[in-house]
């Protein structure tokens, strides 16, 4: 059973995992049970600014200065 969430509660979860927890687009949309492009598609219309290719400087990323 998919669980139905409103724009709301995605801008939130997208903002947090991709954002705050530093996760790549492809893990957000693993955790998410979406598509790639989907992802892509709710950080552009949520102005959610992209990172550089191949840096993940989230708070759990071992690459972090």
């Amino acid at each position: 059973m998919k669980i139905r969430r409103t724009h709301a509660e995605k801008r939130e979860m997208v903002e947090r995992l991709y954002v705050t927890e530093g996760l790549s687009i492809r893990q957000v949309a693993e955790r998410m049970g979406v598509t790639f492009q989907a992802v892509q598609s709710m950080l552009a219309r949520h102005n959610i600014p992209r990172r550089p290719r191949g840096g993940n400087n989230g708070p759990h990323s071992r690459h972090r200065s």
